[in-house]
């Protein structure tokens, strides 16, 4: 697993129980090759945090 120095920008596409699917800015804060964790904000304000697979995920 890579734990970057600082965390790198990215667009996430999550799937929610509360909220359903949806893409949100975030932040990359642990990758490996083939899933990534990431900070995030849900479209209700509250933040999150999750693995999703590495194509869900694009540096902004």
């Amino acid at each position: 697993m890579t734990t970057p120095d600082a965390l790198i920008p990215a667009r996430v596409w999550l799937t929610a129980r509360q909220t359903g699917e949806f893409e949100a800015d975030g932040r990359a804060v642990a990758w490996t090759p083939r899933q990534v964790r990431a900070r995030y904000d849900d479209p209700h304000g509250r933040t999150g945090y999750a693995w999703v697979w590495s194509s869900a995920v694009t540096r902004r």
